[in-house]
């Protein structure tokens, strides 16, 4: 004896599906036309919620990596705050020592100047932007404890009118490695007299910087050891003033030349 079961379909779509498998037979229901119609509207289904999903994941990548790069950046920075501590910090106090001991009135305002340097390095510059004539007063320090080291055999000016800067932001540190540079090249040459013009000056919400320094000859077996900083601020600027800035950098056998313009604020 044997128990017929039949089975009863309700939903429509899946019913009307198998009604053409039978009606039409296995080869019509499953022909490339014939799937390209099913496929079409499944595609049009699940489309936009895959191509957001697409587009979500691209932009949470692309955050990451530009997180990861201001992370970096900003050790880079923290690693260039501490640069100035050991040779730099040893070479003026050196320069003080020496002024204490012939009671040079001198020695005082490098103390100041090497206070006000130690404050900004420490406090002022540890947020993401700076007041710009704080960031002025610091390479304007920097310079003047640089030049007591060279003395008489160079000419060395940074012409700055810090009153100009007043409302003016900018990210810390940002020119310093160019400053650095021109103290450390110029010095390490044959050269008799050498020579550092820099100047900083701000019109129409622009900044203008430009640096220049005497280059010679080498001194047969020393080598001028380079550093992060110029990598360094190239990858900021990139980061942190896209399209608002244009960096020009000369170097010929006789001098070497920076020049930044930046757009503030």
């Amino acid at each position: 004896m044997y128990v017929v079961t039949f089975l009863e379909i309700t939903d429509v779509p899946v019913k009307e599906f198998l009604e053409r498998v039978v009606g039409s037979g296995w080869k019509d229901t499953f022909s490339p036309n014939h799937l390209l119609k099913i496929f079409f509207p499944v595609l049009m289904t699940i489309a936009p919620p895959m191509s957001l999903k697409l587009v979500l994941d691209i932009i949470r990548t692309t955050t990451r990596t530009l997180r990861l790069e201001r992370d970096n950046l900003n050790l880079e920075v923290d690693f260039l705050r501490s640069q100035l501590n050991p040779h730099f910090l040893f070479n003026t106090l050196n320069n003080i020592y020496s002024l204490s001991i012939r009671n040079d009135a001198l020695a005082s305002d490098l103390i100041m100047h090497l206070s006000e340097m130690m404050r900004y390095t420490l406090y002022d510059s540890n947020t993401e932007m700076v007041p710009l004539h704080l960031e002025a007063e610091f390479l304007k320090n920097y310079v003047e404890l640089e030049s007591v080291r060279y003395g008489k055999n160079a000419s060395i000016h940074f012409d700055c009118d810090t009153e100009k800067m007043d409302g003016y932001q900018i990210a810390p540190l940002l020119m310093f490695p160019f400053v650095e540079n021109a103290f450390k090249y110029s010095h390490s040459t044959t050269a008799d007299k050498c020579w550092i013009h820099a100047s900083m000056d701000v019109s129409d919400n622009q900044l203008r910087f430009e640096i220049s320094n005497s280059k010679g000859e080498l001194p047969e077996g020393k080598k001028v050891s380079g550093g992060i900083g110029l990598t360094n601020t190239r990858k900021r600027l990139i980061l942190l003033y896209p399209d608002q800035h244009i960096l020009f950098i000369e170097n010929n056998p006789e001098y070497y030349k920076v020049v930044l313009t930046l757009k503030l604020n």
